[in-house]
């Protein structure tokens, strides 16, 4: 990998890059950012192509990508210098995670992601082996009924999210968990205020086991769960209940 970035951090030199998109590619294969955008209008050319450090700002870009095929993620490889979007003069931050670095030059494919890791964020106190089942009071809408379904996810940021906002007086933490049996997209966020499902998050029916334990997270700020905490009871004023018959 070209060790000339611009405006990163050593340690960033030494980060996988990831990028998001609907195109079907093959290691060694380049993209070029005079391609059309993946997001947005078609009709125009740009002079640079997007990458990230970060899986999740990745995941997101191949899910919310135009296109009809299935969302990709390519381990990719900068051939020139890469940057910091927040240095575009048109860039404008997108409320959800995005590709933070850019490069002029186009990027060559390593690899593809096909090996996928699975969150559980909550405020229970579990040990590898343990098994988080169905049956619980739910974390949003009614509290006098009990989940169908265990809930997890791809992204480390959406369960951030079901750490920070999950009921109980304990720490949030975020557990890898296995799935003992099927699961589904989650209907709640899927084609919801995005097409897909950009937070690769999911159910199931059956228990999922705890693995290990993810500890060096850092969370959302104060500002931001306090917004989200504020959306969610605006829609319990509403009467809207989660999905989950």
């Amino acid at each position: 990998m070209n060790n000339d970035i611009i405006g990163t951090t050593d340690n960033l030199r030494t980060k996988r890059f990831y990028h998001g998109t609907r195109a079907e590619l093959s290691p060694g294969d380049s993209i070029d950012p005079r391609n059309p955008l993946d997001v947005g209008e078609r009709d125009r050319m740009t002079t640079y192509v997007y990458l990230t450090p970060n899986l999740d700002e990745a995941i997101w870009e191949a899910e919310i990508a135009v296109g009809e095929g299935s969302g990709r993620v390519y381990i990719v490889e900068p051939i020139g210098q890469v940057g910091d979007v927040s240095d575009l003069t048109d860039w404008k931050p997108s409320g959800h995670p995005s590709m933070s670095c850019y490069s002029r030059e186009p990027l060559r494919v390593a690899g593809e992601v096909t090996d996928w890791t699975l969150y559980h964020g909550t405020r229970a106190d579990l040990k590898p082996g343990d098994l988080i089942k169905p049956g619980h009071t739910p974390n949003f809408g009614n509290k006098s009924r009990t989940t169908n379904y265990v809930y997890l996810t791809r992204t480390l940021d959406a369960a951030m999210w079901g750490a920070e906002l999950a009921v109980g007086e304990g720490s949030g933490r975020i557990y890898i968990v296995e799935p003992t049996g099927s699961i589904e997209d989650d209907p709640n966020l899927t084609n919801q205020k995005f097409q897909g499902n950009p937070t690769k998050s999911f159910r199931s029916r059956e228990p999922l086991r705890v693995t290990s334990e993810i500890a060096d997270w850092q969370g959302h700020s104060p500002e931001a769960i306090e917004a989200m905490k504020d959306g969610l009871e605006r829609l319990e004023r509403l009467g809207v209940e989660p999905i989950d018959d």
